[in-house]
């Protein structure tokens, strides 16, 4: 009785558009009202710079805390939040993540309630992008934007997203990856590559040919610079836990290259279970193995551990359900105040407490990934069972 009135007022099209606009809503307030905008002044500020020649990528510690490491591109697209009072810009700038994620999320599936209780599922890890001006949330939209269209053969649309998706976080081109899955991927391709020089050139509106020089040499010296990290990462998580100072090339290149190998499960890139499950795991690849990953960055991984859950939770029950808790406890609620800061500031942020559910599932997702044959028809028929169920997700 109660799963079926909590599913009748909870998982409906109405409920959760008001919950994503309460969230936007409190989260742009508390920003503002505390002055807590420094993420958004370091998107918006470079456009200044950028009309007066100035070098995007130095420290202006007077304007913001941290040098700006986005493409001068990115720079030229925020001009028009730039233009605007800071209350009006970083609304529509939240917005915007939202406006661009949230229609995406709800198609991921065939039948509309998978979609719903996916956003449910990412409501608090959207809030800490959200409460972080943090364009993560956009940047997960068009990643999923680009499967999408090439789901229904739109491949000029996804050959869009995925080159904005570069020129927001470069990292964004891992989902480029599954063009290779699709008949008219060649046409994906040529469509990114166009819209890619199309981007790239785009400063060239407002700046000269020394100046676009300059700028893109900055930009790649000042990502080449940040790489230099581990944070919540897989080699944080070796470093810290086992005293393993792994270089994180050699750890990022060991997990591409298992990322890589259920490719050769050619035979199957046609089925659409593989894609899906494929999608997840680059969904969390492409955070988990990021040495600049950031807690805000997580709704991303989240996002492919949610879209792996709902559709496959039924293929490994048990462990599915134990994964969500691990998720929801340590992933999404850990840096919120429901833990004392001795614990966040003992435990969690020294451990990379954070990364460590998004690992685990990884690892279970690329075991049915690289043994795809053998877990396609269990996969077919947790995927029907979830349809039929869904939200109750009963066990």
């Amino acid at each position: 009785m109660f799963r079926s009135r909590f599913s009748s007022v909870v998982v409906q099209p109405r409920f959760v558009l008001v919950l994503y606009s309460v969230l936007l809503l409190v989260a742009t307030a508390q920003q503002y009202l505390k002055h807590t905008i420094d993420n958004y002044k370091i998107f918006t500020v470079p456009f200044w710079h950028l009309l007066a020649g100035r070098d995007l990528y130095a420290d202006y510690p007077t304007l913001y805390s941290v040098p700006y490491k986005y493409s001068p591109t990115f720079a030229l697209f925020m001009g028009w939040a730039a233009a605007m009072p800071d209350w009006l810009g970083l609304l529509l700038w939240n917005a915007l993540n939202l406006a661009v994620c949230y229609p995406a999320l709800r198609r991921l599936f065939p039948d509309q309630r998978r979609g719903l209780v996916l956003l449910l599922l990412l409501a608090i890890d959207t809030l800490t992008a959200l409460q972080n001006s943090q364009s993560n949330n956009l940047l997960l939209g068009l990643m999923l934007w680009t499967y999408i269209n090439l789901e229904s053969g739109k491949y000029r649309w996804a050959g869009l997203c995925i080159a904005l998706a570069f020129f927001i976080k470069v990292y964004g081109i891992g989902i480029g990856l599954i063009f290779l899955f699709y008949p008219g991927w060649w046409r994906a391709a040529l469509w990114a590559v166009a819209f890619g020089i199309l981007l790239a050139l785009a400063p060239l509106l407002v700046a000269s040919w020394p100046e676009f020089v300059r700028m893109y040499e900055g930009w790649y010296t000042i990502v080449r610079v940040s790489a230099t990290g581990v944070q919540l990462s897989v080699m944080g998580v070796l470093e810290t836990w086992f005293g393993w100072p792994i270089p994180k090339g050699v750890v990022q290149g060991l997990g591409l290259a298992t990322l890589l190998l259920p490719l050769l499960h050619w035979r199957s890139w046609a089925e659409v279970h593989y894609r899906r499950l494929y999608v997840a795991a680059i969904l969390i690849f492409v955070v988990i193995f990021n040495q600049m990953a950031e807690s805000p960055t997580f709704v991303i991984a989240v996002a492919g551990f949610g879209l792996w859950f709902l559709a496959y939770h039924r293929s490994v029950p048990g462990l599915a359900w134990g994964l969500l808790g691990l998720v929801l406890v340590f992933t999404s609620l850990s840096p919120s105040d429901l833990f004392p800061a001795a614990v966040r500031n003992g435990v969690f942020v020294p451990y990379k407490i954070k990364a460590v559910p998004m690992i685990l599932a990884w690892l279970l997702i690329m075991v049915q990934l690289l043994w795809y044959p053998r877990w396609c028809a269990r996969l077919a028929q947790a995927d029907a069972e979830s349809a039929r169920h869904t939200p109750e997700l009963a066990a």
